[in-house]
């Protein structure tokens, strides 16, 4: 099961049963933070004027990446296209240990919906030594939607 949530930024996501909205965002302006049951955190931006079309997507996947590479000396998992009706959408995942030395992987997903509007996630999660949520992934984009009214 799974159940709406509307970030206050002109978009809705859909997340998983138990998710929870942060009060108050730590990934900066225009944005909105969720956690997941098993520790995941999401954060939700909206910049319409990050991504025009697809290989914007591409750099700004692979730019905010690159805080993870620089800070954190991350390694790269995987990357490609995600494919969803009405949307363009590109991620980037990468895995690192964090300054208290626990192994994480964060994932970059970038979207452009109908329209020009951007929406940035980033999934950020315990590595265990499991693959990538490659359905979680799948799921973050085809329930992003722009909010109604």
């Amino acid at each position: 099961m799974s159940q709406p949530f509307d970030t206050g930024l002109g978009l809705t996501l859909v997340l998983p049963d138990g998710a929870q909205a942060i009060e108050v965002s730590s990934a900066g302006p225009a944005s909105r933070q969720f956690s997941l049951v098993r520790g995941e955190v999401i954060s939700v931006v909206r910049d319409d004027g990050a991504a025009l079309e697809f290989p914007d997507l591409l750099a700004w996947a692979q730019g905010m990446a690159q805080h993870y590479v620089q800070d954190f000396d991350a390694v790269e998992e995987a990357q490609g296209t995600i494919s969803s009706d009405g949307k363009q959408s590109y991620a980037y995942a990468v895995t690192f240990k964090d300054a208290n030395g626990v192994p994480r992987r964060a994932t970059l997903i970038a979207t452009l919906l109908a329209g020009g509007l951007f929406a940035g996630i980033t999934l950020l999660a315990i590595n265990a030594g499991q693959g990538l949520d490659t359905e979680l992934v799948q799921e973050l984009v085809d329930g992003l939607a722009r909010s109604a009214g």
